[in-house]
């Protein structure tokens, strides 16, 4: 839904709206939660899902507006920057993320979002 109202992104994080339905959502979630742990904890699991969702919808949406501004679609982008990657790369400064581009598997947005959505409830 975020993506096809981009203007939504926008509205994501920061202070959090508190007009009836927004009230109604976090009444709605912790009540889910309710015994699972103290509040506090129950709290901090709810702003970390909540700031994970935000991060994956604001960086689709800036890919989007990052693709009709240049008219590169996000493959085509890493193509042309993929010179540059490479000789820094190359410079053994950036083991760790060498390894990541070189060994890592390259997934879609909804598959990456899953695992990292599960990484986080899993911890």
């Amino acid at each position: 839904t975020a993506l096809r109202h981009e203007w939504l992104s926008d509205l994501l994080g920061g202070r959090p709206t508190l007009g009836p339905n927004g009230l109604a959502v976090t009444e709605a979630t912790l009540a889910a939660l309710d015994g699972l742990a103290d509040i506090d904890t129950v709290m901090r699991a709810v702003e970390t899902v909540s700031a994970y969702f935000t991060g994956a919808i604001r960086r689709e949406v800036a890919n989007l507006r990052a693709e009709r501004a240049t008219g590169l679609s996000e493959r085509d982008w890493q193509r042309a920057h993929g010179p540059h990657v490479t000789r820094m790369l190359a410079t053994g400064r950036f083991p760790a993320l060498s390894k990541a581009v070189h060994d890592g598997t390259d997934t879609d947005p909804e598959t990456s979002f899953a695992t990292g959505l599960d990484w986080i409830l899993d911890a």
